[in-house]
């Protein structure tokens, strides 16, 4: 695994670069585009990312231990295992806009006001996470697991294929679309005819 060379990066687009298998720790970025960019297997161990944006890039098992994302955007990216629970939790703010995020773990995270839209979310957990207000509007939660989240005032509307057990999680004054919301039912011992 090789270091990245930098410690400090500021104002710069980084566009169509291979990072695989580099190692990011104690780097700090700030105001960064990263476009068209390869991550896997990177490690962002005590990296700090602020209003950064990655666009159309693919981050596959990275190692995000203590790895500190403040105002930072994922469009159109692909996102795979990552671990995001093992972030530093303080100022986190991240935001996912019509990307891909396959098996992550956002359990046990303060995620208020976060953006999933338009997202395909297949196989994430959600687990004693804080979502108010967080908007998941056109999104497909496939096999997603929401258990003992705070899901109040989150938008809902037009995602599709998602479990959401009410007696397992907070949903007051969420917003759903019909008919998708009648799958909210499938978790209590009725009959729909």
């Amino acid at each position: 695994m090789q270091d990245y060379p930098e410690k400090t990066l500021e104002d710069r687009e980084v566009k169509g670069v291979n990072f695989s298998n580099t190692s990011f720790a104690k780097c700090s970025f700030t105001r960064c585009t990263f476009i068209s960019c390869h991550f896997s297997e990177c490690h962002f161990h005590n990296t700090h990312f602020s209003e950064c944006r990655f666009k159309n890039c693919s981050l596959e098992r990275v190692n995000l231990a203590g790895c500190r994302f403040q105002n930072a955007l994922f469009e159109e990216s692909k996102i795979i295992g990552a671990e995001f629970y093992k972030c530093d939790k303080t100022f986190l703010s991240i935001h996912f806009e019509k990307s891909i995020l396959l098996a992550c773990n956002f359990s046990d995270l303060k995620m208020k006001k976060t953006r999933f839209c338009g997202c395909k979310i297949k196989e994430c957990y959600f687990n004693h996470t804080d979502l108010q207000e967080s908007n998941f509007s056109d999104s497909d939660l496939t096999e997603t697991l929401f258990h003992h989240s705070d899901l109040s005032k989150a938008d809902f509307r037009g995602a599709v294929n998602y479990s959401i057990n009410p007696q397992a999680n907070q949903l007051k004054r969420a917003t759903f679309s019909s008919p998708e919301a009648l799958s909210l039912l499938t978790f209590f011992d009725i009959q729909i005819e």
